[in-house]
């Protein structure tokens, strides 16, 4: 038997008159404030209160997912951010992408040959038509990524594409990349969605109605509520088995979560607490998947900040800092501690990277050593203020306030700022901020060091936010790119990564694990390590028990 999703429920159960005049304030005279009852209470009269009035579902058989926030960008050259890689893979198809057990594999292309290490030929499938009933050809590839080279797009990804020297098209069927010196994780960038030819150059204009090839059309997106995307059934991977995927943005964690249990939501994953995972584990309409995440968390440092810029006030940092209670307490297991973007199994992760033990007294030695003695001894007074700046999400809040209170015990004075998604993000795009916690989500190719710490890639040419500068890390970098003997890529990256781990423009914190919290009727969802939704395509919904509604 399947519920109705939880508006319909509590007009059936609140007497008229009544769900208005529910007070917050009763709630917690009933349950303790910082109890999870008392959370989820609070959550329902938000329903009640703000949820209930928004558009209806579209009738038919759909897939409901659970978003934290809105996508920031609906153009896949344009996006950065991990909730806008996931809805654009349902959108656009890629030319080679990632299989569940991350492995390369072929999407909108046949064939791929490499006859010398600066040339990538392409055959593609015959017959892929976009949404609009156009047929996808050679042309829109070489658009799509000469595109992302023109800076008057100003794409975040033209710095993966700095090797290329030209896109040409023998044939409709045929595009051929043409390098000016070899690259060996030129496959990496080319794992974008291929908008087609007459998309034009204006991204807003384009990203405002998308057109793509894959599984799913665009059909609307009304921002803080929902992005409905309907099946597309000339799919060239075959028509998904359901109407419509949407995908309901739900800032608050109370209110996915009964959304959920209630039958308004099909899944949500990582969007959740741990500590709430053993009710939904309990609950018998739903189903727990895990798998290790090649997710990477982190604490980023503005190194033009003239106390951050000094390498043993970043030291400090790292050894104030108590990762174990987060990952026992907070996180509940579900991560295990980083000192390195790649996961301790990836085959670029060397052994003896610097580690940062927690250390409180050391973390007070370095500081003073750097000249910021505090003022008072134990006393109240701290040695410095920093402003830590992270999402409304729930979790991060949480740990941003441990992470403060850690490095108050040091002497230094942290301010949380926690701001809706998209000012967030933005801020972190644009260099304002000091500390800030981000994910870096689906981590493959170890050439993600040079996207985020060569000196050339500071926004908006690349994704360096600190403005970290070491120029042997540079020259490294760039040889481990060139080089295609893969002993001697993972010699490149062990030094790379000993220099990061020394220099610290990051703090490591952890690598995480997914976890999906699914209706039991969705069957044939498999978590990616890397977070990505897509098998949500090849997923299908069991009918309804008899009797449900």
């Amino acid at each position: 038997m399947t519920e109705a999703p939880l508006c319909d429920k509590f007009a059936e159960l609140t007497p008229p008159g009544a769900g208005s005049a529910l007070k917050l304030n009763e709630i917690h005279t009933r349950f303790p404030s910082d109890s999870m009852a008392a959370r989820l209470a609070g959550g329902v009269l938000l329903v009640i209160l703000a949820g209930c009035g928004s558009d209806p579902v579209p009738p038919g058989r759909n897939v409901i997912v659970g978003l934290e926030s809105n996508p920031t960008q609906l153009d896949p050259r344009l996006s950065q951010d991990a909730v806008s890689g996931q809805v654009h893979r349902f959108l656009f198809s890629q030319l080679i992408g990632h299989d569940e057990n991350n492995r390369l594999q072929l999407e909108l292309a046949e064939s791929w040959e490499r006859p010398s290490p600066l040339i990538h030929r392409f055959r593609l499938r015959k017959g892929v038509r976009f949404h609009d009933g156009t047929l996808l050809t050679s042309a829109d590839v070489k658009y799509t990524f000469d595109s992302i080279r023109d800076p008057a797009l100003a794409s975040p990804r033209a710095a993966g594409l700095r090797e290329l020297d030209r896109v040409e098209t023998p044939s409709p069927d045929t595009v051929v990349f043409y390098l000016k010196e070899p690259s060996a994780a030129f496959a990496e960038s080319l794992m974008v969605g291929i908008v087609p030819k007459s998309a034009g150059g204006a991204g807003k204009t384009f990203a405002s109605r998308p057109v793509g090839s894959g599984p799913f059309r665009f059909e609307r997106f009304k921002p803080d509520e929902r992005i409905t995307l309907a099946a597309y059934p000339e799919y060239f991977g075959g028509a998904p088995r359901f109407d419509r995927l949407i995908f309901r943005i739900i800032p608050e964690e109370t209110i996915r979560i009964l959304e959920l249990e209630s039958g308004g939501l099909t899944i949500i994953q990582n969007a959740f607490s741990p500590d709430i995972l053993p009710r939904l584990a309990a609950n018998p309409r739903l189903r727990i998947l895990k798998r290790a995440g090649t997710n990477f968390t982190y604490l980023g440092f503005n190194l033009t900040d003239p106390i951050l810029s000094r390498k043993k006030v970043r030291r400090a940092i790292a050894h104030a800092i108590d990762r174990g209670p987060i990952i026992r307490y907070i996180l509940k297991g579900l991560a295990t501690e980083a000192d390195s973007l790649l996961p301790g199994e990836h085959w670029a992760h060397p052994g003896g990277l610097p580690r940062y033990p927690h250390d409180p007294a050391l973390a007070r030695r370095l500081l003073d050593e750097a000249g910021l003695r505090d003022p008072d001894g134990p006393g109240p007074l701290p040695r410095f203020s920093l402003v830590y700046k992270t999402s409304q999400n729930e979790l991060r809040r949480r740990i941003a306030t441990v992470i403060g209170n850690q490095l108050r015990r040091v002497g230094i004075r942290i301010r949380v700022r926690a701001y809706e998604w998209g000012t967030f993000f933005g801020d972190i795009r644009n260099g304002n901020f000091q500390l800030y916690s981000l994910t870096w989500v689906g981590i493959s190719d170890p050439d993600i060091y040079r996207s985020i710490f060569h000196s050339r890639f500071t926004p908006p040419r690349g994704l360096n936010r600190g403005h970290y500068k070491n120029p042997r890390l540079d020259a490294l970098l760039g040889a481990a790119r060139r080089s295609a003997n893969p002993r001697e890529r993972a010699q490149l990256y062990a030094e790379a990564q000993k220099i990061v781990g020394t220099d610290l423009p990051y703090v490591n914190l952890w690598h995480s694990v997914n976890v999906a919290a699914l209706d039991r009727r969705l069957l044939g969802y498999r978590v990616y390590p890397n977070e990505d939704l897509i098998s949500l395509a090849r997923a299908r919904l069991a009918p309804p028990e008899k009797g449900g509604r």
